[in-house]
Formats: structure tokens, sequence, C-alpha cells
């Protein structure tokens, strides 16, 4: 098989699909922990006064649009990929007195 044809060839054993998975699941988290801090300071402005609460739904509901948007154009570009997850482990070696 040449290498073109390696490239295209999608994974489907445990391993990969569970670690596409993990990606999926960890990225998700991270693009979500996005928008929920826009969101808090959105809130923050609000409890302050500083912007009504008309202004206020409008833009949180834009903001939740626009961040479920990209986590699922994220997730459908993750399909595009064969991913592996590489474990790691660190030994911290205990030096006597």
């Amino acid at each position: 098989m040449s290498r073109l044809g390696k490239h295209k060839e999608v994974k489907t054993d445990n391993w990969s699909v569970g670690s596409k998975k993990k990606l999926v699941a960890s990225t998700r988290h991270k693009m979500k922990r996005i928008y929920v801090g826009v969101l808090d300071a959105l809130d923050k402005e609000l409890s302050d006064g500083n912007i009504d609460k008309e202004t206020f739904q409008r833009v949180r509901s834009k903001i939740l649009n626009i961040g479920n948007d990209q986590i699922r154009n994220m997730e459908l570009e993750l399909q595009r990929y064969n991913v592996e997850f590489v474990a790691y482990h660190v030994d911290f070696k205990v030096i006597p007195e």
C-alpha cells in the first residue's frame, strides 16, 4: 500500500476510536470553558448595570450559538483525522540522603 493509501485509511481499532473520543471530549470541554468565561463576564456587566436585560439576552444567545456551532465544526473536522492518544508516565526518583 502506498503512503497516501495508508493516509486515507481510517483507523477503527478500539485504541484509535477511544483516542479520538478523548480528544473530542477534551477539546469540547475547553471550548465550552471559553464561552462560559465570556458569559460570566457578560453577566457581571448586567449585574453592574452596564447593559440592559434585553441586550444581555440577545448577546448571550449569539455567544451560545456561535460557540455551539464551532464545537460542532471542530467535531466534524476531527472526524477527518486518525488520532492516537500517547499516554505518558513520569517517574520521580527518590534520592537517598
